[in-house]
């Protein structure tokens, strides 16, 4: 019988052999690292991975308030989001707001009826089924068309093709939010969304690589491939961003040929929707100071997707 410190010594080797083995042969030292990994203990909660180690969100610059001369502003929507509300298909319930907001002698004198689909999507035995439920809403408009109140069972909004300012509009949107508070009486905001989408015709551009300088080159991507930028019909990229805090940016961009082919005019389009969403009591303070917050996202993710030479042409400086 081997005695005991027989029994370490060739232990002892017999590791030694295997370290030198697996120092010389590559897969053996693939396998011996994988079980190393297998075995390591998972990271304790001072070292878990967050969400912020990895996207730490939008780091964009103070945004700037001047005023741009020619502003490229096709639309502006806001649009708040909440628990299905079918008081709103009354048409009395509906009335409230629109007398609220100044009836026949307010802004918004043009009061009719509006339609809409809703999809509801169901898990079930025999797989996904999806059906579509009509919904009942009403639009008030300005005597113009330019401004429009969506009122309907699951959100409101505010939309404009004539923006002038945020002063305007954010006035506009308090006066929407207290009127919806008081006469449908909404529990949860469940989105709180601001688009823009800007539609830059000026200056004019005759083939999409003559966007190069005016947008930031870093977003203009294919359009300065030396093969694929010449060929180009229409491009349109799509960017999900964190935002920061509880914020997103969905941002849609690209030029598209507007002009005939004789007399090409490639537009520039930046369609940003900046959103906060989850669950939260219906506030219309916190709807006004959500709406703010999205509004200098909004402008700061504008002027990072410019050149500092097309923000001075837009501002009239030329």
């Amino acid at each position: 019988m081997e005695s005991a410190d027989g029994e370490a010594n060739r232990r002892s080797r017999t590791r030694a052999k295997h370290r030198r083995d697996v120092a010389t042969n590559p897969a053996a030292l693939q396998l011996a690292r994988k079980f190393a990994t297998l075995n390591e203990r998972p990271p304790g909660p001072a070292q878990k991975e967050t969400r912020r180690d990895w996207t730490p969100g939008l780091q964009l610059t103070e945004p700037s308030t001047e005023r741009l001369e020619r502003s490229p502003l096709e639309l502006v929507v806001c649009q708040v989001r909440h628990e299905r509300n079918l008081a709103v298909g009354d048409a009395k319930r509906a009335l409230e707001v629109y007398n609220g907001l100044g009836g026949r002698g307010g802004k918004y004198p043009d009061f009719d009826e509006a339609a809409g689909a809703a999809l509801n999507i169901t898990r079930g035995p025999a797989g996904v089924a999806t059906t579509t439920d009509q919904q009942r809403g009403w639009n008030c408009r300005s005597a113009d068309g330019a401004w429009t109140v969506v009122l309907m069972p699951d959100f409101f909004a505010l939309e404009t093709r004539a923006y002038t300012d945020w002063t305007d509009f954010s006035a506009r949107l308090d006066e929407l939010v207290r009127m919806v508070e008081a006469a449908l009486e909404p529990s949860l905001e469940q989105r709180l969304g601001l688009r823009f989408i800007d539609r830059i015709k000026d200056p004019a551009v005759r083939s999409p690589g003559g966007w190069e300088g005016w947008i930031d080159d870093r977003l203009l991507g294919p359009v300065l491939h030396s093969a694929f930028g010449p060929a180009i019909k229409a491009v349109q990229q799509v960017l999900q961003l964190d935002g920061g805090d509880d914020m997103e940016v969905l941002l849609r961009h690209g030029c598209a040929l507007e002009g005939s082919a004789e007399e090409p005019v490639w537009h520039y389009l930046l369609d940003h929707d900046c959103s906060r969403s989850g669950g939260r009591a219906f506030s219309a303070d916190e709807i006004h100071d959500g709406a703010e917050r999205l509004h200098v996202l909004a402008r700061a993710v504008f002027q990072a997707a410019v050149t500092r030479k097309l923000f001075a042409h837009l501002r009239g400086d030329d």
